[in-house]
């Protein structure tokens, strides 16, 4: 049976434009949905990795984005962090269709509740 992780990654991470979403858990599960092995689930892990080494350097409690976006020439990567430990991240294709709904995506994965 799917955690509601897995469910709610699963419905929002596959239209047309995504390549690939995951999810990290505060206890440090993973999930992730993959459609291309450019973003594999090994790499996307191996990114979200890199982010919190980032993001613990640049960032304070009292100085912390909602979502960082970084902007390639193909694609977008999206990071949203919740303050209960939950860490999405979102690769999408450059000039997608997927691209208008990162914002909405991104404000809905900050007050689902997901399981622990």
């Amino acid at each position: 049976m799917k955690s509601a992780a897995e469910k709610w990654l699963a419905e929002r991470a596959s239209p047309p434009g995504t390549i690939a979403g995951g999810l990290r858990g505060p206890a440090g599960q993973w999930v992730c949905h993959s459609l291309e092995e450019i973003a594999s689930p090994d790499r996307l892990e191996k990114i979200l990795g890199q982010f919190d080494g980032l993001a613990s350097a640049l960032f304070t409690p009292e100085f912390s984005p909602r979502w960082t976006t970084w902007s390639f020439e193909q694609a977008q990567i999206r990071f949203v962090q919740r303050p209960d430990g939950w860490l999405l991240a979102l690769v999408i294709r450059a000039q997608s269709d997927a691209l208008p709904r990162l914002d909405p995506l991104s404000l809905e994965f900050l007050s689902v509740k997901l399981d622990d």
